[in-house]
């Protein structure tokens, strides 16, 4: 398969999983997502599918590892979150409080809009971003699109695997 073919495909597999949102949501995460790639040039996007939270998540990131990424975008069927992968370090840029979240690392925006992305203070998180990340962008850079969702399935097999009848005992062993 050429490159242009696995680049076809991923854009098909992408807008089949958009489709799956009432056309509102998934019309706000395409323009986000254009957005994004817009002010983002040459990083990688991957691609999540977190069918037990009923989410898609498109990570922007300098490597193949979406875990490394500068930023993402979280499409739920109710609303759609700007998340920082750096975002506990970048609170002290954020004069407003419009990070949200307690985890360790991640924290987010929720965006209503497409120009809510436009913000003055929306740009500044994502320049902060960026510094903090020591990232440089190259205009000239062609990003690909990886699409990750398998992996997704795969995870949230092997979870209910384990929380099978008598698994309980088994870890209980393991743990003493």
């Amino acid at each position: 398969m050429s490159d242009e073919e696995r680049a076809t495909n991923a854009e098909t597999q992408l807008a089949g999983y958009f489709a799956k949102y009432e056309p509102a949501m998934a019309k706000l995460g395409k323009a986000l997502r254009a957005k994004l790639r817009a002010r983002l040039p040459g990083l990688f996007e991957i691609v999540y599918v977190y069918e037990n939270q009923n989410a898609l998540v498109i990570s922007y990131s300098p490597t193949e590892r979406g875990y490394e990424g500068l930023c993402s975008i979280a499409l739920y069927p109710d609303r759609v979150h700007l998340c920082f992968g750096q975002g506990a370090l970048l609170s002290k840029s954020d004069p407003n409080k419009l990070l949200q979240g307690q985890g360790k690392t991640l924290r987010h925006v929720v965006l209503n809009s497409a120009a809510d992305f436009d913000r003055a203070e929306i740009e500044a998180l994502m320049a902060a971003a960026l510094k903090l990340a020591k990232l440089r962008l190259d205009p000239s850079a062609k990003g690909a699109v990886i699409i990750r969702a398998e992996a997704q399935k795969q995870r949230a097999r092997r979870a209910t695997k384990a929380a099978r009848p008598g698994s309980a005992r088994r870890t209980e062993k393991a743990r003493r």
